[in-house]
C-alpha cells in the first residue's frame, strides 16, 4: 500500500511537471529548420546540450527518431548528428523503459499474466539480437518498443545496446538527409534514398534467416523429443 502511494505521488508530481514543462517543447511544425537555426545551429556547447535534451524529451513523448536525427544532421553535420541524435535515441529509451517498469509493470504483469508470461519466455533469450532486428525495420513505433520492453521482464543492457546499433542504419541516413538540405544537395538526398532501402533490406535479410533458425531450433527440439519417446517406447516393449 505505502510503495503504491508513493509510485501515485510520484507519477502526479510528474505529470504536473511535464506538463508545465511541455509548453515549452517546440511540438509539431515548431520542431522546424527555424527552431534548429534559432536555437542550436552556430550555438557551441549550448546548441549541443539543448538539441540533446529536446530530442530526449520529444522521443519519449512519440516524436520519431527520425526526424531527430534529420534535425541533427541539419545542425551539426552528418558524423556529429548522427551521433548526438543516436546518444538522444539511447537515453529516450532509458528513460521509458524504467519509468514504465517502475510505474506499469506491475500492474501489466497482473493483469495481462498469460500473455506477459509468454512474451517474457519469448524475450528472455537473445534480448540483444532480438532489439537489434527490431530497429532496423523500417516500421514499428519507437515509444512502443520501448513500452513493451518496461512492462516485460528483459534485461536492459542487452536491450538498449542492441537498440542503439539498431538505430545507428537509420540515423546515419537521416543525418545524410538533413545535410543534404542544408548545403542543397541532390546527392545527398539520393544516397540517403539509396541507404534507407539498403538498410530495410538488410533488416528484413536479418529477420528472414532470425526466424529460420529459431524454427530450425525447433523442429530440432521436436525431432529431439520423438526420438526420446521412440526410445523409451523400445525399452518398455522389451
Amino acid at each position: 500500500m505505502h510503495s503504491n502511494l508513493v509510485k501515485l505521488t510520484l507519477l502526479v508530481s510528474l505529470l504536473f511537471l511535464l506538463g508545465q514543462f511541455g509548453e515549452q517543447l517546440p511540438w509539431g511544425d515548431t520542431f522546424s529548420q527555424q527552431w534548429i537555426d534559432s536555437h542550436t545551429r552556430d550555438n557551441g556547447f549550448a546548441g549541443v546540450v539543448n538539441y540533446f535534451c529536446i530530442s530526449v524529451c520529444l522521443m519519449s513523448f512519440g516524436v520519431p527518431r527520425q526526424l531527430v536525427a534529420f534535425m541533427g544532421g541539419y545542425a551539426f553535420g552528418v558524423v556529429q548528428g548522427c551521433l548526438y541524435s543516436t546518444l538522444a535515441a539511447a537515453t529516450s529509451c532509458i528513460v521509458v523503459v524504467f519509468f514504465a517498469r517502475y510505474f506499469a509493470r506491475s500492474f501489466i504483469q497482473i493483469r495481462l499474466k498469460e500473455k506477459m508470461t509468454k512474451l517474457n519466455r519469448f524475450l528472455k533469450q537473445d534480448v540483444l539480437v532480438k532489439s537489434l532486428v527490431v530497429r532496423l525495420m523500417p516500421v514499428g513505433n519507437n515509444l512502443a518498443t520501448n513500452l513493451i520492453a518496461g512492462v516485460t521482464q528483459v534485461r536492459v543492457l542487452p536491450f538498449v545496446t542492441g537498440s542503439t546499433i539498431g538505430y545507428l542504419p537509420q540515423m546515419i541516413i537521416f543525418s545524410l538527409m538533413g545535410k543534404g538540405v542544408l548545403v542543397n544537395s541532390g546527392a545527398n538526398l539520393i544516397a540517403s534514398v539509396l541507404l534507407f532501402l539498403l538498410a530495410s533490406l538488410l533488416g528484413a535479410y536479418i529477420l528472414k534467416k532470425y526466424r529460420n533458425q529459431i524454427t530450425g531450433k525447433s523442429d530440432h527440439l521436436n525431432e529431439t523429443k520423438v526420438n526420446v519417446i521412440a526410445l523409451h517406447t523400445n525399452e518398455y516393449e522389451r
